[in-house]
């Protein structure tokens, strides 16, 4: 099942950008970044040197398995070792990988080791692997997650030819519109995840306390709109945070996706509304300036729980229901999800438009590293990702019997005796694998949910940057030093703990002395020569 209702309204729109795009030598995103491009370990390779790795590394692949791919009989064993990050590692992992590699051993002769990273060290691993070169074939990627830079340091392979030879199935699947804005430079560097198109912000709120105080959602429109449930919350409810943050959450999302038309405090910012292009730095706008006194207004009044700013992992607290609220980017059926991952129930509230950037074409991604020993079988195993409801739903949800029931043809539920806090695999990130399109649904989730993916799509609007690449190689030095700034200022002020008006101009005063105004006219000169190539 393919989503074809951006077709009709962004296909077109984020295909011609790309193709222009092209003739730029860009090769990293701006879009939705906010500052977080990470430098990685190493002083950076040519991504375009290693352009030939996935065709030629073919490993113990054969030239027959090469033509068909299905014959196991003609490939070697291997074992396809994939990172991916997630709340914290499953307790039956193990036996997961176990099914897996049962399964794959008729299909492509290979054994099957996923590894799941606590998101709170992930960046850190993952650099360190690639700085030992430890050998290993698939990590999950985005662009927020210093994808181009991946690139620029040769990490992340080429796989363009991959797939033109190794995943014509999983080719025929995805959304063009997600195969084509996800490439840089022309190339496809990660296959992207085949869901939703759009980015949308808001917040879950805990649905008993919802019912328990007759709240209407409904007339939540605003941030703002919140605050005297925050403090029925603060007064009736001992030990429920208001607003649960940890280091890496804020309201910030809501509040600059309502206010600006891409904001970037590493970067470049464009204002709402702009039609001259002009990018600005955004921390020294009042518009961003009201976002971080607002938050720190909401720390001021106990609405944020005290440490949040080095809080690394919001799960525990989520469970055990210390929270009202927490925000949250949203898609149809996300509440549902969340319901189903904490064993608590949410509702969510929509205070932003869905809108499509190209970060959203490289929202989630498998990549394939330059350590792999044999990409060939990396892709053939994507291949059958995408196209085998079996393999997709078994890495996604575990064992049947043992982490789910079946209540129905495509629907599940925990299998008897398990929940989402004892469940060993209850991973609830199905957005990381192939195509969600054959993914089963919860017993709580909407049996119209993948109809309303393809009408998120639908409602979404474009990006005025949707298909700008920027190129980070003229000032990697100084991104990289930004992003150290930025890790030593955004927990604080994204959650409300330190005081902006002593604070945001320290943090430009830095920003400033790492460079960031050379980045933002090298980003502008960039922009400039796209929006020329684009009126041509």
């Amino acid at each position: 099942m393919k989503v074809k209702g951006i077709q009709r309204k962004g296909l077109t729109a984020l295909t011609a950008a790309f193709a222009v795009s092209l003739l730029l030598s860009g090769c990293g995103s701006n879009e939705g970044s906010g500052g977080s491009a990470n430098g990685g370990n190493g002083d950076g390779g040519n991504a375009a040197a290693n352009a030939d790795n996935g065709g030629s590394n073919a490993g113990s692949t054969n030239a027959g398995a090469a033509n068909g791919g299905s014959d196991s009989l003609k490939l070697e064993p291997y074992t396809i070792k994939w990172f991916v990050p997630g709340s914290a590692a499953q307790k039956d992992q193990a036996l997961v990988n176990e099914e897996v590699s049962k399964y794959l051993k008729d299909k492509i002769n290979a054994s099957f080791d996923l590894e799941v990273i606590d998101w709170g060290s992930w960046a850190d691993k993952m650099n360190l692997k690639f700085a030992s070169s430890e050998p290993f074939d698939l990590m999950y990627t985005a662009n927020w997650d210093g994808f181009t830079t991946k690139i620029a340091q040769g990490n992340i392979i080429d796989i363009t030819s991959l797939i033109d030879q190794y995943a014509q199935d999983a080719k025929a699947v995805i959304e063009p519109a997600l195969l084509e804005g996800s490439k840089v430079n022309g190339k496809n560097y990660g296959m992207p995840v085949n869901k939703e198109m759009a980015t949308q912000f808001g917040v879950m709120l805990r649905k008993d306390l919802v019912d328990k105080y007759a709240i209407d959602i409904t007339t939540i429109k605003t941030l703002q709109d919140l605050e005297p449930y925050y403090d029925i919350i603060k007064e009736k409810e001992p030990g429920v945070t208001p607003f649960y943050l940890n280091k890496d959450t804020s309201l910030l999302n809501v509040w600059q996706n309502n206010n600006f038309d891409h904001y970037d405090d590493g970067a470049g910012t464009l204002t709402k509304g702009s039609t001259d292009f002009k990018l600005v730095m955004g921390l020294e706008t009042p518009e961003a300036k009201a976002g971080y006194d607002l938050i720190h207004q909401w720390y001021q009044k106990g609405y944020v729980n005290k440490d949040a700013a080095t809080l690394q992992d919001m799960s525990g607290g989520l469970k055990a229901g210390k929270a009202f609220s927490f925000p949250e980017q949203l898609k149809p059926g996300k509440d549902a999800e969340v319901s189903t991952a904490t064993g608590v129930q949410w509702v969510q509230v929509e205070l932003t438009q869905p809108v499509i950037r190209t970060s959203d074409t490289q929202g989630s991604m498998a990549s394939i590293s330059r350590t792999s020993k044999d990409p060939a079988r990396a892709m053939m195993f994507l291949n059958l990702l995408y196209t085998d409801k079996t393999l997709v739903n078994l890495i996604a949800f575990g064992i049947e019997g043992k982490h789910y029931k079946k209540v129905g043809d495509n629907t599940i539920d925990f299998a008897d005796g398990v929940t989402a806090q004892t469940s060993g695999y209850n991973l609830n990130q199905a957005w990381l694998f192939g195509n969600q399109f054959n993914d089963f649904l919860w017993a709580n989730e909407d049996p119209q949910k993948w109809e309303k993916f393809k009408t998120f799509n639908e409602s979404a609007k474009n990006s005025p940057l949707l298909g700008f690449v920027f190129d980070p190689s003229n000032v990697k030095t100084e991104v990289a030093a930004i992003t150290n700034v930025g890790k030593e200022f955004n927990p604080g002020l994204g959650t409300g703990t330190l005081d902006p008006n002593v604070y945001v101009p320290k943090y430009i005063d830095k920003l400033k002395a790492a460079g960031i105004e050379k980045v933002i006219a090298e980003e502008q000169k960039q922009l400039d020569a796209w929006r020329a190539a684009q009126s041509k």
